[in-house]
């Protein structure tokens, strides 16, 4: 047990380098979700999420209790639309990017991510809908091989997120 040194740095006031990384969560049903992608956010030093339509925001506890303190360092703010998000970050010359299973979709390993980015994520059950998918820059998948053709929202938050500060 000696030879393990486990880090325990929760709680020190370090300062994490942002990416130049907006989360955008279109209607997300599951506060659990939620808090997981604020807590991988706050990991991977992601700038921003935008939270639409139904998605909890930080005020809700179930979001709180998942994201064990980290919905305090992830800057965020909430539109009622997803479209409202996306004009957001155009104004600001932010590409858009949805992360979707889409037959035209490109692969995350093969993408030259820009910077700023924004990415779309669906809801569990729904996805992203084609009109949303006709208004973004690009569609990007996670490559899987497996029968189900999908992943939990928050793990494919953090398989992306992963991949672009990469």
């Amino acid at each position: 047990d000696e030879d393990f040194l486990i880090f325990t740095q929760d709680g020190k006031e370090t300062e994490t380098e942002k990416i130049p990384l907006s989360l955008i969560l279109d209607n997300l049903r599951s506060s659990f979700n939620i808090g997981s992608i604020f807590r991988t956010a706050e990991c991977l030093g992601i700038s921003e999420i935008l939270l639409c339509g139904y998605s909890a925001t930080p005020e809700n506890p179930k979001v709180c209790k998942t994201a064990v303190g980290t919905e305090k360092k992830v800057k965020w703010q909430h539109f009622e639309k997803v479209e409202q998000a996306i004009d957001f970050c155009k104004n600001k010359n932010i590409s858009v990017y949805a992360l979707e299973t889409a037959s035209n979709a490109k692969k995350i390993s093969e993408i030259n991510f820009p910077n700023p980015l924004a990415v779309i994520l669906g809801n569990e059950a729904l996805g992203i809908s084609k009109e949303i998918l006709k208004l973004v820059d690009e569609v990007v998948q996670i490559p899987l091989a497996g029968w189900k053709n999908s992943l939990n929202v928050g793990v494919a938050a953090a398989i992306c997120s992963y991949e672009i500060r990469q």
